[in-house]
């Protein structure tokens, strides 16, 4: 069993694998389920912080449509009182209210149901997913860390940013020994990215669309032997705050007085303090002369602009109608249920500036008014185009509304729709904006709804989102009524030829080896149909190289790397090239060699070492002969750490491998160390893979790190589709065509 207790997410995974090839009297024997009424509990005790189990998945082996199994589980404090037994779902949504701070004790229970009584059924793995209680902190308070400790600190307000150019923070302790991480979310947290260390490398080059709206989340851990004091971490550059009316700002804090130590000083009055003028300042110093700031008046203070008669100063006025406004909604507005759709940045299209695919992230009920209380008329109208395709309909939302169910950081939008239950019946919004009817203040949103059509790239977010759609919308599209006349047709399109050798190679400069056709399979899976033999030309000699390389390295640059090799003969002391990036004058660059069961891994002057279990001076080896390995390398460089992983096809015998029921690889060596980042920029070097003893094929490189959850996917690819946006190139060891130049017009 497998327990990750992830306290700076505050996620809680638990999970286990049963072998099925296991003996009875094994540990991980698959539990069987022979007769109806067969269960089997598992107990998980003394689990720390747990506030919610919120997911729960499990996969079986002999169930059909009546001979299945249900799922129940129960919950102590103590290990003594117990809660009943209650269903236990995919999606948990009747998980008790807890105190976190207590120890949870928690009883998960298999049982086999079902009215077929013949056969057996059998666990193959499960996964329980669950919420922990993270310390945070979201408000402007200063932070506090005693030696050991750590906190979650949350920035109050949503911004857009659309540069970054410093970071510093403001600290009366110092800040030495202090672990500082971040992350930070652009779709309304419904996804993070990942935890990497707050320095000013990493904050300075890191993506952010500046159209979406940015929160971010700083992890700070005491490792120090002393108290430390935090008053603010700022971001240096250029950023409106979405929370405070888009206000335009050059400085993004945790906190509203805007202290830094490089721009200066700003108190809630909105008097500016130079950072010249401020106590231990240094921060930016102004340069050329000065003007002539002398005059006959007095300026005028704060107090006498206050006393200032300002004809535009109506806000008791817009609260008024605003007030009025809400009041009237809520009497004789018509409810709906209000599905928010949020875009999927996977899906957003930077040359035609547009999204793709766009998920629907939540739901809320709300009142609306319609215009002239004008429903659209229920009657279907049949054209050759479409039904209904010219309805439509005009709808108001008041802001304090809107606000107030989907937060101040969501509007009505392109793509969302609603219900109406009244009338049974969904509308699409069309078109939003604000509508400003008074002293040019917006009090209400003016949606344009029409006909509801359900689309492939806007899906539900949640599982309960889609149940509730599938609720709604059951038996009344196309997909549903002729879905499997459309599965049809599209087989019957698909799989087309996507990856033939081309006369112009545009990855390759140059290759001096042999090319052999090999047909390597993985299940039913093709992995390749060609590799280079390295073996036929000379050790260490140039065997391929590569172009699109970039030159220049950053300390904020990540490096992906796989390649599919075989070993002909395991020598000692023989050098087996994974690759070469390397300027071997100045030691910059990288590099991978395997010596002696050893992986060698060079960046710039640095060796790091892994050794492989077993060494080629006994009779134990690490790697064997004739064996398809794939490695794979992972350079953090943003994370300070590199991960090396060897796989093979699950197989003992290599013949066996077309005959798998399953692509799945077997995991043979895996290893994580720290580094120290490296930039670099190289002139007249080329990326290469060298001559050796040893196969290859299926070699590619990206510009970022291959997440672990993606290797069984991307190993098994023939061809890169979903993750080409990050790669470099990808070489299957194709054969390049040598045709005759034919001139046009050359009879």
């Amino acid at each position: 069993m497998q327990q990750i207790s992830n306290t700076l997410d505050g996620i809680l995974l638990i999970s286990d694998k049963f072998d099925i090839n296991a003996s009875t009297y094994s540990v991980d024997f698959t539990p069987y389920f022979n007769q109806i009424g067969d269960e089997y509990t598992i107990s998980f005790i003394n689990l720390q912080n747990v506030e919610n189990i919120n997911k729960f998945n499990y996969e079986i082996l002999g169930g059909t449509d009546n001979r299945y199994l249900k799922t129940y589980y129960r919950i102590s404090r103590d290990q003594t009182s117990w809660t009943v037994w209650m269903e236990l779902k995919s999606v948990v949504d009747n998980f008790p209210t807890v105190d976190p701070l207590d120890p949870l004790f928690l009883d998960v229970k298999w049982v086999r149901e079902g009215s077929n009584a013949i056969g057996k059924i059998r666990l193959l793995e499960y996964n329980i997913e669950g919420e922990l209680l993270r310390n945070e902190v979201d408000d402007e308070s200063t932070i506090n860390l005693k030696p050991g400790e750590s906190v979650i600190m949350k920035a109050p307000y949503i911004y857009k940013v659309f540069k970054i150019t410093d970071a510093e923070i403001i600290s009366s302790t110092g800040y030495a020994g202090v672990d500082i991480k971040y992350r930070f979310s652009q779709d309304n947290s419904r996804s993070w990215s990942n935890w990497e260390p707050f320095t000013k490398e990493n904050i300075t080059t890191v993506r952010i669309n500046p159209i979406r709206f940015f929160q971010i989340e700083y992890s700070i851990a005491n490792n120090s032997s002393i108290n430390v004091s935090i008053q603010d971490i700022n971001m240096i550059g250029d950023f409106q705050n979405v929370s405070l009316d888009y206000f335009k700002s050059n400085l993004f804090g945790i906190r509203e007085c805007c202290q830094s130590n490089l721009l200066g000083y700003t108190d809630a009055n909105g008097v500016f303090t130079p950072a010249s003028n401020q106590n231990g300042g240094g921060g930016i110093s102004g340069s050329g002369g000065s003007c002539d700031t002398s005059s006959i008046f007095s300026p005028m203070t704060s107090d006498d602009k206050a006393n200032l008669y300002n004809p535009y100063q109506q806000n008791t006025a817009v609260n008024l109608l605003s007030k009025l406004s809400s009041d009237a909604q809520q009497v004789f507005g018509h409810k709906a249920l209000y599905f928010v759709t949020d875009p999927d940045k996977k899906g957003q299209d930077h040359s035609l500036n547009e999204y793709q695919l766009f998920n629907i992230a939540c739901e809320g009920e709300v009142k609306v008014s319609v215009d002239g209380n004008n429903f659209p008329d229920s009657q279907i109208i049949m054209n050759q185009f479409d039904l209904n395709l010219f309805e439509s309909m005009e709808v108001h939302i008041t802001k304090q509304q809107f606000k107030e169910v989907f937060g101040p950081q969501r509007r009505p939008s392109k793509e969302d729709f609603m219900f109406f239950c009244e009338i049974n019946r969904m509308f699409q919004v069309d078109h939003a904006q604000q509508f400003r009817n008074f002293n040019n203040s917006a009090v209400y949103y003016k949606l344009i709804l029409k006909k509801y059509t359900q689309k492939a790239n806007v899906q539900a977010g949640t599982q309960d989102i889609k149940n509730r759609l599938t609720q709604l919308t059951k038996n009344s599209t196309i997909d549903e009524l002729f879905g499997i006349e459309q599965v049809q047709d599209k087989a019957s399109v698909a799989n087309k030829d996507q990856f033939k050798p081309l006369t112009k190679d545009p990855i390759r400069l140059e290759y001096n080896v042999e090319i052999d056709k090999e047909l390597i399979e993985n299940s039913s899976n093709v992995l390749s149909k060609s590799n280079y033999d390295l073996v036929s030309i000379t050790q260490s000699a140039v065997a391929i190289r590569y172009r699109n390389l970039d030159p220049v390295i950053k300390v904020s640059d990540n490096i992906g790397y796989m390649m599919w090799f075989n070993l002909h003969n395991y020598v000692v002391n023989e050098n087996y090239n994974f690759f070469n990036y390397y300027d071997e004058t100045n030691n910059l660059g990288w590099r991978a060699n395997l010596i002696n069961d050893t992986i060698i891994v060079d960046l710039n002057s640095t060796t790091y070492n892994v050794n492989l279990t077993g060494a080629t001076t006994s009779n134990t080896v690490g790697l064997e002969e004739e064996v398809w390995y794939c490695y794979v390398l992972n350079i953090d460089q943003r994370n300070r750490k590199m991960q090396q992983y060897i796989y093979k096809r699950n197989v003992d015998n290599e013949e066996d491998a077309p005959n798998l029921s399953n692509t799945l690889l077997r995991e043979v060596y895996s290893n994580e160390q720290d580094i120290v980042p490296i930039e670099y920029e190289l002139e007249n070097v080329y990326g290469e893979i060298l001559g050796s003893d040893m196969k290859a094929t299926n070699i590619r490189l990206f510009t970022d790190v291959i997440p672990k959850d993606t290797h069984n996917k991307l190993l098994n690819q023939y061809v890169i589709r979903d993750d080409s946006k990050y790669l470099v190139f990808a070489d299957n060891a194709n054969t390049r065509l040598n045709l005759p130049n034919m001139p046009l017009g050359n009879e």
